[in-house]
């Protein structure tokens, strides 16, 4: 598989930042030119950021033939984040900053605080979903985040921001709305832009995501999903006023998936502090003093054909989780070493534990590529 690196000069935390600099907000990166041009030209009262979830190049032109709606209406195709994941890539999105700003790298975040891993999203222990992590919304009490609704504000008082999302969300300053279809995304639109006033409207939606980790990227039902999503996107288009601008992005593409098992190789298993943390496509890895030589030897012999190992060091150096400056929590949540997929497998620790068929946060061109589309 073709490797690609993420680049954060083209990337969706720009077109954050382009709409940021258009409703006179400070940025930290560089704006999108595609996004700015289009802005500058439209000058929009009403600017619509739409996610869908999975929803990469490469599983729009599997599914959808080049005369679709949105196919027609892609302008660009801009890269993801590292690693291209929900956690990482939709909050790079919704606060215009890397990863490494914001400190949420990944699905799986190991906490000092309950010395465990948790799903950082959920604030829940990887190892009981049900189990709270603490008595407290442990990730975001660490690592807050000051979405683009409140930035937006801040800087226009006369923007009504809103947030349309498939369960309950808390953006300062935005109002939000549980949705349960993509019609019910794209109607709320509708009634929101006929509003008097300037509005900043963010939708996000978990498909084709969600049933590509179930089913795969090559389903006929992935299909169906996608053509629904076209069919909504150009009926909402054609009822919504040429005031009213809508980007449609995805956070990352998928790939189907084969795991490797580290206890099928316990001088690697063995060597580790505790399970990995971060993604299976993306492992942070802490490895047992004295061990750290002969671990990077023995995981280059085993699966080097399948993962890129590097160390800390390089991690950082390279800017892989993005540039600016780094979340106090970062570097610690980033390990010894970090194992990063470069074809279809994924890490699991045991048996029995992987389950997904679609998987990404992988250093492929197929996860990282994600369109710019236009309404």
């Amino acid at each position: 598989m073709q490797i690609q690196m993420p680049d954060y000069n083209h990337c969706i935390t720009n077109l954050s930042c382009s709409i940021l600099k258009y409703f006179n907000a400070p940025i930290k990166h560089n704006s999108l030119p595609e996004a700015d041009k289009i802005l500058e030209d439209r000058n929009p009262r009403n600017v619509i950021l739409m996610l869908f979830d999975g929803m990469g190049t490469a599983i729009l032109d599997k599914h959808l033939d080049k005369s679709a709606y949105i196919q027609e209406h892609k302008i660009a195709t801009i890269s993801s984040t590292f690693p291209p994941t929900t956690v990482a890539a939709t909050t790079s999105v919704t606060t215009g900053l890397t990863p490494i700003e914001t400190g949420w790298l990944g699905w799986y975040t190991y906490f000092k605080e309950v010395k465990a891993n948790v799903l950082t999203f959920m604030d829940t222990l990887q190892s009981d979903k049900e189990t709270l992590a603490a008595s407290y919304p442990l990730a975001r009490t660490i690592m807050p985040c000051k979405y683009l609704s409140q930035q937006i504000c801040e800087n226009n008082s006369e923007v009504d921001c809103h947030i349309l999302f498939p369960f309950p969300q808390v953006h300062d300053k935005a109002k939000s709305h549980i949705i349960t279809s993509v019609d019910e995304i794209c109607t709320n639109i509708e009634l929101l832009t006929k509003e008097e006033g300037r509005h900043f409207i963010y939708s996000y939606w978990s498909n084709p995501d969600h049933d590509m980790h179930e089913k795969g990227v090559n389903h006929p039902d992935i299909t169906t999903v996608l053509k629904e999503i076209n069919v909504k996107l150009q009926d909402l288009a054609s009822k919504l006023s040429s005031d009213t601008l809508v980007f449609v992005i995805a956070d990352h593409g998928l790939i189907d998936n084969e795991y490797v098992y580290l206890e099928d190789y316990p001088t690697l298993y063995d060597s580790l502090v505790r399970d990995f943390s971060i993604e299976d496509r993306c492992a942070s890895l802490f490895v047992k003093l004295g061990k750290r030589k002969a671990f990077k030897e023995n995981f280059e012999e085993l699966l080097g054909d399948k993962f890129i190992l590097l160390t800390h060091d390089e991690i950082i150096e390279q800017n892989l989780f993005g540039t600016g400056k780094a979340h106090p929590r970062a570097d610690g949540f980033i390990g010894d070493f970090v194992a990063i997929a470069k074809d279809k497998y994924s890490l699991s620790m045991r048996h029995g534990e992987g389950d997904m068929i679609g998987i990404h946060a992988g250093l492929t061109e197929d996860e990282m590529n994600v369109p710019l589309i236009v309404l």
